[in-house]
């Protein structure tokens, strides 16, 4: 085997295998037409032959379902070479076989791999790591004819994320922030377990539901019936079966329909959970599933919805489209979508299962109500933990266990109590008040004894909220104008501060439906907050 000039003593650097011990252990027979790497069979092709891979699928499949295919084909492979490190070379030191990944992708010709910093502990289940990537070959290849707008080297980060998924046996993600691509000197990765990126991160969730799969052959017809629903409730944790409770029978009755859902309930309330069990007890493969915000909502989705492809009303294999904040879908394209979902329910069109706030549903303008009815005939709505009487401790008793294990703490309790706040307190947040105010509680504690009422109180105190009908945090009346004005150190400007503060919290955020329930333009509403007069100390 020929190789190049070695200044750099690339050949010899890292743990075992070296690059060099690799190179040893290629044996190519011309007998059989075979390459084999210490037994293993592999092969070579051109560079080029990848490029036109990604071509085809992008052209086949678009670009977003093509970058889901290559990352879970790489990340397949990145186990697979983690495995054939294992068993090929069964005295190695643990680190040094999770760190031969860096060599094989080297020695594979597909990148070379320069270590920023590499920590990580197998035990605890502790990684952190960044790397410089020279000379990828996607990256090279991609870029031949014009700088990408994004990083495009999905199967080395697949590779990367599957190769560190199986050492540690939990879910690694590797993110390119730079890529050769793009335009800069070389491409640059950083990786972490997917809880590190935080539970909402996209990228975490789509290695979670897309990529981080099993890797037998999946049936390509939605599966229902009692084997769905039981490996749909097998999927449930603990938590998440508490949180359910109320809604689960029905949300198994829904499921073996394919018409629209409306998921409705206060922020908090476990709707993205309500909606999430809809679709596994569904059965609808991965493949099959859109997962989308409102604000993303346009006139090609509901072209697509109103005149679905022939092949899927030919079939049982419709598609599922998840709309989570269905309320912030822009005002001009609600009246379309409305008449899509309901041309798509005669032509057997996606079936569309929507999650909204449902104070949205009373509140809703002409447009949005109209959209809301032709989603509501069939809806689930979670209730508020101030309506979850005698459930409350048992909620944040299920909650505890996981919040201590992501924060790397040993397990802890309640005291009987604390219990007893728990399920006393109205809760007006929700699951998220709860969640807050249990992991403050938790990162307080300073010895391993039960966590006591005091501490509960402490932390209610640190995320009081709003309740969910606009009311103070333990749920009292709001005061009348009369007493408003009554008040000592009243002025107008405040009030209307207040009042733009408590409407974009009940948005979460989102200026535009706040605005709407305001009655007035996102830039009326944006020039107001920046126009404000500054509010009093102490208010």
């Amino acid at each position: 085997m020929q190789t190049l000039s070695e200044p750099s003593k690339m050949l010899d650097r890292g743990g075992d295998p070296t690059v060099r011990q690799l190179l040893s252990n290629l044996v190519f027979n011309p007998n059989d037409g075979t390459i084999r790497l210490n037994g293993a069979r592999i092969v070579m092709q051109r560079a080029s032959a990848l490029s036109d891979l990604r071509r085809e699928l992008i052209r086949l499949l678009g670009e977003k379902e093509a970058r889901v295919f290559l990352l879970r084909l790489g990340f397949m492979a990145g186990r697979a070479d983690a495995r054939f490190v294992r068993t090929g070379w069964p005295n190695l030191d643990t680190g040094d076989a999770f760190t031969a990944g860096t060599r094989l992708h080297t020695f594979s010709g597909v990148v070379r791999v320069e270590t920023v910093f590499n920590t990580y502990d197998f035990r605890r289940k502790r990684f952190s790591a960044e790397f410089l990537w020279h000379d990828s070959v996607e990256a090279a290849e991609v870029s031949r004819t014009q700088l990408a707008a994004e990083p495009v080297c999905w199967t080395q980060l697949g590779y990367a994320s599957g190769y560190a998924s199986e050492f540690f046996d939990t879910l690694i993600v590797y993110k390119e922030v730079e890529c050769a691509a793009q335009g800069h000197n070389h491409c640059r990765v950083v990786g972490k377990p997917a809880d590190g990126w935080g539970a909402d991160d996209p990228e975490a969730i789509l290695f979670r539901e897309r990529i981080d799969v099993a890797e037998d052959i999946r049936p390509a017809q939605p599966l229902r019936g009692a084997g769905t629903a039981r490996a749909a409730e097998a999927s449930l944790s603990d938590m998440e079966s508490l949180v359910l409770m109320p809604v689960r029978k029905k949300l198994e009755r829904l499921a073996t329909m394919t018409l629209p859902v409306l998921i409705t309930g206060a922020p908090g309330t476990g709707r993205g959970s309500a909606a999430r069990y809809l679709h596994r007890l569904s059965g609808f493969p991965a493949s099959d599933t859109r997962r989308i915000v409102g604000m993303q909502v346009d006139l090609a989705l509901c072209a697509a919805i109103s005149r679905p492809e022939k092949h899927a009303r030919r079939t049982s294999s419709r598609e599922i489209i998840l709309i989570d904040a269905v309320e912030t879908i822009p005002a001009e394209i609600q009246p379309h979508f409305a008449q899509a979902i309901e041309e798509g329910i005669a032509l057997g069109g996606p079936r569309i299962v929507a999650v909204t706030d449902e104070r949205c549903v009373a509140e809703a303008p002409g447009p949005l109500r109209e959209l809301l009815s032709v989603l509501s005939p069939l809806t689930a709505r979670l209730p508020t933990l101030a309506e979850r009487e005698g459930e409350r401790a048992a909620l944040a008793r299920s909650m505890l266990p996981a919040l201590a294990a992501r924060m790397g703490l040993e397990p802890a309790c309640f005291e009987a109590e604390a219990e007893e706040l728990i399920e006393a307190e109205c809760w007006p947040g929700n699951l998220r008040q709860m969640r807050h105010v249990l992991i403050a509680a938790l990162d307080a504690r300073t010895d391993d004894e039960a966590i006591s009422a005091a501490e509960i109180e402490t932390q209610l105190a640190r995320f009081a909220t709003v309740s969910a009908n606009g009311g103070n945090p333990r749920g009292d009346s709001p005061p009348a104008p009369d007493r408003l004005l009554e008040s000592e150190g009243f002025s107008l400007g405040t009030f209307e501060h207040s009042l733009y503060e408590a409407a974009i919290d009940r948005a979460q955020g989102n200026l535009s439906a706040a605005a709407r329930m305001l009655g007035l333009t996102r830039a009326q509403l944006a020039y107001r907050l920046e126009n404000a007069p500054p509010r009093k100390t102490g208010d």
